[in-house]
């Protein structure tokens, strides 16, 4: 785990999960630790649901290992996942097999997006603590 200070009310910390079956619940733990050590609080657990669905998104169709990086803004949580698909997230009908991921991730976060890199994307967004 990478932690730092960037600027004067944001602080970062990042790690690389492995891919597979243990990264949302490692990406879940992670987070909890981190806004702990942060002193956020997050009494729904919103927070923990949506880091674990971008990273499962990123496992699923990225391919391989991914990585989370959370940000503090002011009092709220800025959460980025990196992964080595071009593709862009598409929302699909829930069904059977998922399905729901996108769609909670725009009913639960302030706002999201996705920032194409040279080797992937990272698919990001904001939440509101407090």
């Amino acid at each position: 785990m990478e932690s730092g200070r960037q600027g004067r009310d944001v602080a970062a910390a990042s790690i690389r999960l492995p891919g597979g079956r243990s990264s949302g619940m490692i990406a879940r733990y992670f987070v909890r630790a981190q806004l702990g050590a942060w002193q956020l609080r997050d009494p729904s657990g919103d927070a923990l649901i949506l880091a674990s669905e971008l990273v499962s998104n990123a496992v699923l169709h990225g391919g391989g290992a991914v990585a989370i990086r959370l940000a503090r803004i002011g009092g709220g949580l800025r959460i980025e996942v990196t992964d080595r698909s071009p593709v862009p997230p598409q929302r699909r009908s829930a069904g059977v097999d998922g399905g729901l991921g996108l769609g909670l991730v725009e009913g639960l976060s302030a706002r999201w997006g996705v920032v194409p890199g040279r080797t992937g994307k990272v698919v990001w967004l904001e939440y509101p603590l407090g």
